[in-house]
């Protein structure tokens, strides 16, 4: 009888009769050890992890040294492929069974099977799994090397990453956190991508300092700095770390100068974005009035100047009073000499609200202006309603 066959027929016995899992481990490992074929080492492998044994972490680091040492040698496309399938499957096992003396053996498995991502992505998980603290500025680095531009095949790059990410996350070590972000804004599938920002929380849930280097980096491009605020957003950071993070990327908004539609788009976002986030949360940091006031001057639409408006109402300081009344008094000057547009009519009706809100008195003079000029009713009414406000806050 063929030794084939006499190993199927010992697989399919196993199967029949019940025998503890040690005895169930040995006896594979005696079949797998009286094989010479990949593919029939496959096969074994494979029922090994259908049975979902437990504690053959020992069999399985044994069965990859030996694959290790063979590989170069295997000559036939069918038996290499056998053997990537092994790689795979061994790689997968000793992670779920934590058997971080394998760790050598599994990074070597990334050098060895170059060209099958697959392999190279499971034992890059495995080493995640098994928190390989040795291997971690290695796997750092081959997810930083993909990061850099699309791979020739781009499915043999998204794999790697995809990998790289995995073990990344299962480290949970904060040095992983910017490579990881960096692949969630990168030349991946969306499938990639989404993967790589839902694994950021489980790396760190509070990003600060990583975002805060991106969002003043100047090697960083602009959608980068908005996705990093975006991170930030929505990470489990504090809150006054979200607004430190969004006065930053309101600064940062107000660097560039540029004719290039997208970019201003781009930029009229961040800083939208960053004003959102300051409203929410507030801040103490007032450095934050002047980067208002320039959104309310030149913001790239209507929409983010009124937002300048109601973020600097939000504030409710003296500041907020003092600057929101140089606005509504530059205004009332307009009304006077009658050079009054139909922008200023939609600011006067968001500036006078805003004053209200405040609640500070600092406010009354310039409300008051408005009400002996010769505003409409409907902005006198306004005025009116704000001072009111401000009155009863006291």
């Amino acid at each position: 009888m063929k030794k084939t066959t006499i190993v199927l027929v010992m697989m399919m016995a196993l199967a029949g009769y019940g025998v503890c899992q040690t005895e169930e481990v040995d006896m594979y490992a005696y079949l797998y050890n009286a094989t010479a074929t990949n593919s029939l080492q496959l096969n074994i492998l494979q029922n090994m992890a259908e049975a979902k044994l437990t504690g053959a972490g020992e069999f399985y680091a044994g069965a990859l040294r030996r694959l290790l040492s063979e590989y170069r040698n295997i000559k036939t496309v069918t038996e290499r492929n056998a053997a990537a399938e092994q790689a795979i499957i061994l790689a997968a096992q000793l992670g779920a069974e934590r058997y971080s003396q394998a760790a050598a053996d599994l990074w070597l498995l990334v050098d060895a099977f170059d060209k099958e991502p697959l392999v190279k992505a499971e034992a890059l998980m495995a080493l995640g799994k098994i928190q390989a603290a040795t291997y971690l500025p290695q796997v750092i680095r081959v997810l930083q090397s993909v990061n850099v531009s699309p791979t020739a095949d781009r499915l043999y790059g998204e794999r790697v990453a995809f990998g790289a990410i995995i073990a990344l996350e299962k480290y949970q070590d904060p040095s992983g956190y910017l490579p990881v972000f960096f692949a969630s804004t990168g030349w991946y599938s969306n499938r990639i991508k989404t993967q790589a920002a839902e694994s950021l929380s489980l790396i760190s849930d509070d990003p600060t300092s990583f975002m805060m280097d991106v969002i003043k980096g100047p090697g960083y491009d602009y959608p980068t700095k908005l996705t990093a605020l975006q991170t930030m957003d929505a990470s489990g950071a504090p809150n006054t770390s979200k607004a430190s993070a969004a006065v930053t990327a309101l600064a940062e908004g107000w660097k560039a100068s540029t004719n290039d539609i997208q970019l201003r788009v781009m930029l009229g976002r961040m800083r939208k974005l960053a004003m959102n986030i300051i409203y929410r949360y507030g801040t103490d940091d007032d450095a934050v009035y002047g980067h208002l006031e320039r959104s309310y001057n030149g913001g790239y639409d209507m929409e983010e100047k009124l937002n300048a408006i109601s973020t600097i109402a939000q504030l409710a300081t003296d500041e907020s009073a003092r600057r929101l009344s140089s606005y509504l008094m530059v205004l009332n000057e307009k009304r006077q000499v009658g050079n009054i547009k139909q922008e200023d009519e939609q600011m006067v009706r968001a500036i006078i609200p805003a004053l209200g809100k405040t609640g500070r008195p600092l406010g009354r003079p310039a409300l008051n202006a408005v009400v002996g000029l010769d505003w409409t009713p409907a902005v006198k009414a306004l005025a009116n309603d704000a001072i009111k406000q401000i009155s009863g806050s006291q």
